[in-house]
C-alpha cells in the first residue's frame, strides 16, 4: 500500500520510478476524494483532548465504588477470573484511592496537552495508553463510546495532530509554519477514516433480525427502553408508527450505505461535507432521544477528521468574508502566536524545531500491518455476530483494538425497567437505599433513566441483570451497604439490601408495556462498618436469576 503527502518537511531518499510513477498518476487523484485535510485534523485533536478530560472528569466522580479495592470491583476478583487477562491496566498496580487520583490526574494533564496541541505526540500516545488503562479496569461500565474513544486514540498517534492550530505548529521552524497546503494522503490517514466508516457498516451488517426489516420496530423498541429514553424520546415514541418504521430503515440504510459517500469521487468536497453533515445529525438525534453516555459526542467528535478541504476553503472562508471575521482570525492567530514564541521559555523548547507531517518510513509499515490485521478481524466479527474468537486475535486484544460494533443488534432489547434496592434496618422498616424514598415506593418513576447516578451506573445495572455477571451482584451490594452506613445514623442503617429490577416487555405494534414483573436479582447481609462481612451472601429468593432483555447492547 503506497501512500503520499501533498507537503512535507522532511528530507527523505527518492522513490523508485516505478512507485513515483503510481504516486504521480494516484496520490492526487485519491488524495483529493479520500484525503485528511489537516485542519479538520486539528479539530478533531481539540475534541479527543477535550473527550478525555470530560471522560476523566466523569470517571472520577465515583472513583472509590468503580475502581479501588474498596469498591464492587476488587482486584483480586477482577485478576483472577472476571477479567479477560489479556487486557492490560495500570490501574490494577494500586488499589487505593491515592494510586487511582494520580492515575486519573496523568490522564487529565495529558488529555489537556492534546487539546492545545502541546507535545502532541507524547500527548496521544499517553492518552491512548491510559484511556485504554482506566477502560480495563472496570468491563462492567463500558459502553459504545469507550470503544469508538478508544480506537480514534488510537490511529491518531500516528497522524500530524499538531499541524495546525497547535502549541506545537506555534513552536516551529519559520520554514515549516509557511507551508500551507493542507491536505495529506496517508496509510494512517485512510486508516482512520476506514476504521470509522467499519462502525457503521458492521453494526448495520449485524442488524439481522425482523425489527430492522420486516417489522421496522428498532426505533420503536429503543425508545421504549427505560434505561434509555429520555423526556424527548418518550414524546418522540409517541409518533406514528408509520413514521417510526420509515426512519428505522433509514438508519439502517444510512450504517449501510451512507459510509460510500466518503469514496465518491463526484464533487467530493461537497459530499463528504453532506455526509459529515448527516452523520452528526443522526448522533445528535440520538443525545435527544437516549440517555448513552458520553457516546455522541465521541462520535461528533470523531466525525469532524472527516471535513474535507473543500469545507475551509470554500463555505467557511466565505462565511468569514461575508462576516468581516477573516482579518479578526487572522489577528487572533497572529497573538496567539506570538504569545507562545514569546513565552518559549515556558513550554522548555528554545531552539525551533521542523515540524514533521511526513510519517516515518517505519509508522507506516506499523500502519500498513496493523490495518490489515484491524480489516481481518472486522471482517471476521462482522460475519461471527460481533465476536472474535481465535489465538490469532490475541494481539488485537492486548492492543485493546477489538470492538463489537453490534449495536442494538441483531435487535434492540424488548425488555427493560428500573431498579429498586431494598435496605432492611435493624427495627424491621424497609427503604429503598438506590432512589432514597422511605417507604419503598413500587411504582415507575416518571422518567427512569433519571434514576441513575450516571450513565456508567446504568451501564453497570444493565450488566449485572445478565446471570453471566451475577457473580458480581454481592459485592455491589457490600459496597453499597457500607457506603449508605457511612453517611447516616444509627436509625437509617441498614443490615441486609436485596436488588429488585421491575421489568416489563414492550407492545408491538400496539403502543405501551406489559405487566411489570418484580425480579429478585439478590439479597446480601450488610458488612459491619468495622469490615466484617455479616452475612455471606445469599442467591435470590425467586430461585435462578434471569437476564432481562435478552442481550445487551454496546450503546
Amino acid at each position: 500500500m503506497s501512500e503520499s503527502t501533498e507537503t512535507s518537511g522532511n528530507q527523505a531518499a527518492p522513490p523508485t520510478p516505478w512507485l513515483q510513477r503510481i504516486r504521480s498518476n494516484l496520490s492526487p487523484t485519491l488524495a483529493g476524494i479520500i484525503g485528511i485535510d489537516l485542519r479538520s485534523l486539528a479539530m478533531f485533536r481539540v475534541a479527543m483532548g477535550a473527550l478525555v478530560v470530560c471522560d476523566v472528569y466523569h470517571r472520577s466522580l465515583h472513583l472509590e465504588a468503580h475502581y479501588t479495592d474498596a469498591g464492587f470491583m476488587p482486584r483480586d476478583k477482577l485478576l483472577g477470573g472476571w477479567s479477560n487477562p489479556l487486557f492490560y491496566s495500570f490501574h490494577n498496580w494500586g488499589g487505593d484511592l491515592t494510586s487511582q487520583t494520580l492515575l486519573f490526574l496523568l490522564a487529565g494533564i495529558f488529555g489537556t496537552l492534546l487539546f492545545f496541541g502541546f507535545k502532541t505526540r507524547l500527548a496521544s500516545i499517553m492518552c491512548f495508553l491510559l484511556v485504554a488503562s482506566v477502560q480495563g479496569r472496570n468491563y462492567l461500565i463500558l459502553q459504545g463510546g469507550d470503544d469508538l474513544l478508544r480506537v480514534m486514540l488510537f490511529w491518531a498517534m500516528f497522524l500530524p495532530l499538531g499541524a495546525r492550530f497547535s502549541v506545537d505548529a506555534a513552536l516551529a521552524a519559520p520554514s515549516a509554519s509557511k507551508q500551507r497546503v493542507n491536505r495529506i494522503f496517508t496509510v494512517a490517514s485512510t486508516t482512520i477514516a476506514l476504521q470509522l466508516l467499519a462502525m457503521y457498516l458492521v453494526s448495520a451488517v449485524l442488524k439481522t433480525g425482523p425489527s430492522w426489516h420486516a417489522h421496522g420496530s428498532a426505533i420503536h423498541l429503543a425508545l421504549h427502553h427505560e434505561s434509555f429514553a429520555t423526556s424527548f424520546g418518550q414524546w418522540f415514541r409517541e409518533l406514528p408508527t408509520p413514521w417510526l418504521q420509515g426512519m428505522t430503515w433509514s438508519v439502517y440504510y444510512l450504517e449501510l450505505l451512507g459510509t460510500l459517500l466518503f469514496f465518491s469521487p463526484y464533487k467530493p468536497g461537497w459530499t463528504r461535507t453532506a455526509q459529515v453533515l448527516l452523520f452528526m445529525s443522526f448522533h445528535f438525534g440520538l443525545f435527544l432521544c437516549m440517555e448513552l453516555g458520553h457516546f455522541p459526542w465521541v462520535a461528533l467528535g470523531a466525525w469532524l477528521f472527516m471535513l474535507p478541504s473543500w469545507f475551509w476553503d470554500v463555505p467557511v472562508h466565505r462565511a468569514l468574508l461575508k462576516l468581516d471575521l477573516n482579518r479578526r482570525y487572522l489577528a487572533l492567530a497572529a497573538v496567539a502566536r506570538g504569545f507562545v514564541t514569546q513565552h518559549r521559555e515556558w513550554f522548555r523548547t528554545r531552539k525551533s524545531h521542523a515540524l514533521r507531517i511526513d510519517p516515518t518510513p517505519w509508522g507506516t509499515f506499523a500502519a500498513a500491518v496493523l490495518a490489515v490485521y484491524v480489516a481481518y478481524g472486522t471482517a471476521y466479527a462482522a460475519t461471527h455476530k460481533g465476536n472474535v474468537e481465535g489465538d490469532q486475535f490475541n494481539p488485537m486484544l492486548m492492543l485493546r483494538l477489538y470492538a463489537n460494533w453490534g449495536m442494538f443488534a441483531p435487535n434492540p432489547p424488548n425488555t427493560s425497567g428500573w431498579f429498586v434496592i431494598v435496605g432492611e434496618r435493624a427495627n424491621g422498616s424497609e427503604i429503598d437505599v438506590w432512589n432514597d424514598k422511605d417507604p419503598v415506593d413500587w411504582t415507575r418513576p416518571e422518567l427512569p433513566s433519571a434514576t441513575y447516578r450516571s450513565q456508567r451506573w446504568r451501564k453497570f445495572l444493565d450488566n449485572i441483570t445478565n446471570s453471566r455477571h451475577a457473580v458480581v451482584r454481592p459485592y455491589f451490594l457490600r459496597w453499597l451497604c457500607k457506603d449508605w452506613n457511612e453517611s447516616h445514623d444509627e436509625a437509617e442503617r441498614v443490615r441486609a439490601l436485596t436488588l429488585y429490577q421491575m421489568a416489563r416487555t414492550t407492545q408491538w405494534p400496539a403502543k405501551g408495556y406489559s405487566e411489570v414483573k418484580k425480579n429478585n436479582l439478590q439479597r446480601q447481609g450488610c458488612p459491619s462498618l468495622g469490615g466484617k462481612a455479616d452475612p455471606s451472601p445469599r442467591k435470590p429468593s425467586s430461585g435462578k436469576a434471569k437476564a432481562a432483555g435478552g442481550e445487551r447492547s454496546k450503546r
